[in-house]
């Protein structure tokens, strides 16, 4: 159901009493708006002038606002007052904007409004300081559409370095398609060195990797000749279509090693090593040179990103070759790397072939090497496992076995900000249900900036004045530069309200509350956290668990998994709805709940069809509620392979631990997947004991053990 313009309004203006009606008795009280948001009321009233089509009354306002108000009230009143008026008043308004807000945000704005009016030269005007390598590629599309229709003297060569300079994106494309192709010469042999390249490059975006193939041995002459340098992201793609568009890997490794080593001197001498050893690294027999070359590489990166991403590829190489080799060894490649989150999928990848393959002892190992380079959630992982390990068994330590499990645990519990390795580490050094609680309710392990009451003022405006549907957007972009928690909480709060009316508003509520609550130190209440692990339709839910016998607290943890309380969404691969079903397992579901007609977009539907689907899938999992989500996920007979082989592995005839299952499974989604059920289940059994229908509340031991075994 969507909410009325009218209805949020009515629901602002409750709130916005309750807002003044909570101020302290030892304040001042507060009678008005204006006493709340100051001159930043005007923009609000603006707004509604607006929508009440009272143009000239809402320009006062935004004018009144700019001079008067805080930056970014300010800042949007002058943007409006780049869309009203007369063409000379619009254009004086975007001059106005630039000159009091000069950034690529207002350029852009003022750059579409001077482009409309055909003013061209005012665009290249305000565009001149932009630099094309890093600029913002919309506005630098504008640019060059402006210079070429004034015929620009300079037009071609800034198309070119723009095209040269940096990764080619929708923007170059729209351009070259709308603009550029149409002055290129019919055959491409009366190209210009210009068009050629930028053409090239089109090519590559376009993946056309065989006919970039052919192409690049006309480059590799031009290059030659010396009438073009071997630009370093020319070179990459070269390289990607000689990756894509060809197997002859061999051939191409030496080429590239001898380009490489003709042009040392120049920036591109990183990505010729960098494709060589790419190329090398698919053969059996040249693993050593597949490592000098990324070594060659990592000495030749020219920025942090290209060096992680040869240590990426050397650290995959060596992996491949023999990880438990690697990992001895592994602290002297991650004390180079500069982003340790860009590692954490090589170690996804390790730990279940390390698990599966017997070779538990490493985990050791592995912990002391990486522990202070890797990410925080690779950290956790590793400790958490190599604990479970030594207290199963697997790994022996003698009678410092449990000095090293505590250590362990210790180290996972307080690492990163994924719950999952929180809550099982707390449970497996035996923390009581109030040290438990303690532990959900720190969320989070980073510093708060400082707050931004400009952000704030317009934020919050947004909620009092009735403008839920702005309120994302802006939050988006505004919650880095100093938006507290408490603020956050405040938005989010009102889109969860406002979405009994407008179903659309849920899944950003949850959004806004849970990316505060990662970027914050601030200990959660349990209502703010209620916000990230909230309980939409629960007349739905609690009927379908109830009639197909389900924790309802599993189904809400499914839906907020799944889709985030969004029921229209659809996934790429075809799942659709709250419950993210598949067509086909709606139509087997249907089929036994003699259901002829429906939709997996209709809410009722999808989630007694959901509900009824993990139902089945635990009874035929044996009652292991672990297992029928892994089945959800991935498919109950891949989850009976896998538990077959993990359990032969392990020595096992029955009761494999759930956690260290979840660790031997092949597929990452499936095993990130089980760590986000199990957390926002527990979440959701806490938050909700007193008002979920139960005989007696669940000690966090029985919760976290009714998942594990």
């Amino acid at each position: 159901m969507k909410i009325s313009k009218k209805l949020v309004n009515t629901i602002s203006s409750i709130f916005f009493i309750l807002f003044i009606s909570s101020c302290s008795a030892s304040e001042p009280q507060v009678n008005s708006p204006q006493e709340v948001f100051g001159p930043d009321t005007d923009y609000f009233l603006g707004l509604q002038l607006l929508n009440d089509e009272k143009e000239n009354q809402a320009r006062q306002k935004f004018q009144s606002c700019m001079k008067n108000g805080t930056y970014f009230c300010a800042k949007k009143s002058a943007e409006y007052l780049t869309t009203m008026g007369s063409l000379q008043e619009k254009i004086k308004a975007c001059q106005n904007l630039i000159d009091m807000f000069p950034d690529e945000e207002s350029y852009l704005i003022a750059a579409k409004q001077f482009y409309d009016a055909k003013e061209y030269n005012k665009v290249i005007e305000i565009t001149n300081n932009l630099d094309l390598s890093e600029s913002d590629n919309e506005l630098l599309k504008i640019r060059m559409e402006a210079m070429e229709k004034t015929g620009s003297k300079h037009y071609k060569s800034e198309v070119f370095k723009w095209f040269i300079s940096r990764k080619i994106s929708d923007y170059h494309y729209t351009f070259y398609r709308d603009t550029y192709s149409a002055e290129l010469p019919e055959s491409e042999k009366e190209y210009s060195l210009h068009q050629f390249l930028i053409t090239y490059r089109i090519d590559l975006y376009k993946k056309d990797y065989s006919l970039c193939l052919e192409k690049a041995q006309t480059l590799f002459e031009l290059f030659d000749k010396a009438h073009t340098e071997p630009y370093p992201l020319l070179i990459s793609d070269i390289g990607k279509a000689y990756l894509y568009g060809s197997n002859n890997y061999l051939k191409n490794g030496n080429l590239f090693t001898e380009l490489a080593q003709e042009y040392s001197n120049f920036d591109s001498a990183f990505y010729f090593w960098f494709y060589a050893g790419r190329f090398y690294s698919k053969l059996d027999d040249h693993y050593s040179q597949t490592i000098n070359c990324f070594e060659t590489a990592i000495q030749n990166a020219k920025n942090d990103s290209q060096k992680d991403d040869a240590l990426w590829y050397l650290l995959q190489v060596k992996i491949n070759q023999s990880y438990t080799d690697t990992i001895k060894n592994i602290s002297t490649y991650a004390s180079q790397w500069s982003d340790p989150e860009y590692f954490d999928d090589l170690f996804d990848t390790m730990i279940p072939s390390l698990m599966v393959n017997g070779n538990w002892k490493y985990f050791g190992t592995l912990l002391d090497q990486i522990d202070g380079y890797a990410s925080n959630e690779t950290t956790a992982k590793i400790a958490y496992i190599y604990g479970r390990l030594l207290q199963e068994g697997y790994i022996k330590k003698g009678k410092d076995t449990d000095i090293e499990i505590e250590r362990a645990f210790t180290r996972a519990l307080n690492c990163g900000i994924n719950p999952y390795y929180k809550i099982l580490a707390a449970y497996r050094l035996g923390y009581s249900d109030d040290e438990m609680a303690r532990i959900l309710c720190v969320y989070a392990d980073n510093k708060d900036i400082p707050v931004n009451k400009s952000a704030e003022n317009l934020l919050l405006g947004y909620k009092y004045f009735g403008y839920p549907e702005k309120i994302y957007p802006e939050w988006q972009k505004l919650y880095k530069l100093g938006v507290s928690t408490e603020v956050s909480m405040e938005l989010a709060q009102f889109l969860h309200d406002c979405g009994e009316w407008d179903h659309d508003y849920y899944p950003l509520s949850i959004r806004i509350s849970a990316r505060s609550a990662n970027i914050t130190t601030k200990f959660l209440e349990k209502e703010e956290l209620k916000l990230i692990y909230p309980r939409f339709y629960s007349d739905l839910v609690t009927k379908y668990a109830s009639e197909y016998e389900v924790d309802e607290n599993l189904i809400y943890a499914l839906i907020r998994s799944e889709s985030f309380f969004d029921e229209d969404v659809e996934s790429t691969a075809g799942a659709v709805g709250l419950t993210q079903l598949m067509q086909l397992t709606g139509n087997d579901i249907a089929a036994k709940l003699k259901v002829k007609d429906f939709s997996l977009l209709d809410a009722e539907t999808n989630i007694r069809f959901g509900t009824y689907y993990i139902s089945e899938l635990i009874t035929r999992c044996d009652g292991s509620v672990l297992q029928a989500l892994f089945s959800y996920n991935a498919g109950i007979t891949r989850v009976r392979r896998w538990l077959s082989s993990s359990m032969v592995e392990f020595g096992k005839k029955k009761n494999m631990p759930g956690d260290l299952f979840l660790e031997t499974l092949p597929y990452s989604e499936t095993r990130e997947y089980g760590r986000k059920l199990v957390s926002a289940s527990l979440y959701y059994e806490w938050l909700y004991f007193d008002e979920t229908k139960s005989e007696e509340k669940r000690s966090f031991k029985d919760i976290v053990e009714s998942f594990i075994y």
